[in-house]
């Protein structure tokens, strides 16, 4: 029979690893000798960049980004080649353009054009926030429990199983790729993407598959909708295309797609951030702020954004304004590029918290927004007039809008990829061109 001294011993030991547990995260840096990994875990939640860059520096050079090919193959896919006047769908076939680019970076080019793998991870985005609706309607204690029951959940677990599957498939055959190059005495084709990364990482207790998913609720969501929103508006003001479509002809034509390219489309840079101006939680345990405020457990709270639309800090907010941020960086503010957050402007959040991927998201939308541009048209249909989505206090991008294409015909423009001088890559729709990025992290 337990003595009470050990059962006392028992509870508080329960009550520690209750309350004080660390959060869990895939160990990228381990030491040796730290048996409990707390210098690990010290090292993440304070220098976290630094390992970042210290992952990053072993692949010697840019990272190659597979975007541009996929761009195209997922253009063709859901808008077509045609050059008559024809409605999309509009959000299956803008989400399906981020998700093709982006599966390109994260899990590699072989499942980027994957129609089971799209499929996958699309509903499993569009479950994923569906079930955490469908939690909140249930008290905490409860969660764990009826989460085996409720539609969502279920469609989210089962959705995580079979992502599991695809991925354990895709690293069984690379690695039966690398055995074989081994016996051959050839070197191992090399992986530049995001599956091959975290399959290095040690210690990762996090299967790939899930990983994989995360990374599409990150992506695929906020970038698809920024795509959706620059696209009204660029249909709402036509007169801007014809200089965006000048500006990005002549950088290509000079630079190729390239880095140096994306950094200097000032004026697409700044349409991106004036949409993304257009349209701009609750805490789960006691909170002291720096000033000594106490935010008590279960208070809901919200970021003030009004500065976006604060006559004081933009002149005529109310008015949509392609050029306000060209016009704000040759006046020397440093702040008014898109990947940029301030007080004034902070979509992407701010100090240590900031949006990480804003710098892949700001690649990934020059470069759809450039190849839209260039080889097609767009326009509201006729008699549509565009509405922001309420939902309570926030507005989103309109989920209903009724957009028009059409392939511009050559006698309109140079197709996009005359512009390019890069390797050839092979997609489903034909060889394309990939190009070369250095991402920052800052």
């Amino acid at each position: 029979m337990l003595s009470p001294w050990t059962l006392i011993a028992i509870i508080v030991s329960l009550y520690y690893l209750k309350t004080y547990q660390e959060i869990v995260f895939p160990v990228v840096n381990a030491y040796a000798g730290d048996i409990f990994r707390r210098k690990a875990y010290r090292e993440y939640k304070t220098n976290a960049k630094r390992l970042i860059a210290k992952g990053l520096a072993k692949y010697n050079g840019p990272i190659s980004l597979l975007v541009p090919p996929w761009v195209v193959a997922a253009l063709q896919h859901h808008w077509g080649d045609s050059d008559s006047w024809h409605q999309i769908s509009w959000e299956r076939d803008t989400t399906g353009i981020i998700s093709w680019a982006a599966a390109s970076v994260f899990v590699g080019p072989g499942k980027a054009s994957d129609p089971e793998w799209q499929m996958l991870s699309q509903a499993y985005v569009r479950e994923l926030f569906s079930a955490v609706s469908e939690l909140h309607t249930w008290r905490p204690s409860l969660r764990s429990v009826v989460q085996w029951f409720l539609p969502h959940t279920s469609a989210c677990q089962a959705l995580a199983r079979k992502a599991r599957v695809m991925i354990d498939e895709v690293v069984e055959r690379r690695a039966e790729e690398s055995h074989l190059a081994q016996r051959q005495g050839r070197k191992a084709r090399r992986y530049n993407d995001v599956l091959s990364w975290t399959s290095h990482m040690p210690s990762n207790k996090l299967h790939l598959g899930d990983i994989q998913l995360a990374l599409a609720v990150a992506a695929l969501f906020t970038t698809s909708e920024a795509l959706r929103q620059t696209l009204t508006d660029l249909a709402e003001h036509p007169e801007l295309v014809a200089p965006l479509r000048r500006e990005i002809e002549e950088l290509i034509s000079r630079h190729g797609l390239c880095q140096a390219a994306l950094q200097k489309m000032d004026m697409l840079d700044s349409l991106m951030k004036e949409s993304q101006r257009q349209t701009p939680g609750l805490a789960i345990r006691d909170t002291t702020l720096p000033d000594e405020t106490l935010i008590p457990r279960g208070s809901h709270i919200m970021v003030d954004s009004s500065d976006m639309w604060n006559p004081e800090v933009h002149d005529y907010p109310d008015v949509y304004d392609g050029y306000r941020f060209v016009k704000q960086r040759h006046a020397g503010d440093k702040a008014s590029q898109f990947v940029q957050a301030s007080r004034e402007h902070n979509t992407f959040g701010g100090g240590r918290h900031i949006c990480r991927g804003r710098f892949f998201a700001n690649a990934e939308l020059k470069i759809c927004l450039a190849h839209i541009l260039l080889d097609y048209v767009v326009r509201l249909k006729e008699g549509y007039c565009s509405k922001p989505m309420s939902s309570g206090v926030y507005d989103g991008v309109d989920s209903a809008a009724e957009l028009e294409v059409r392939r511009r015909s050559g006698s309109e423009c140079c197709p996009f990829y005359a512009f390019l001088h890069c390797s050839p890559t092979e997609t489903p729709f034909g060889t394309f061109r990939s190009i070369e990025i250095e991402m920052v992290f800052s």
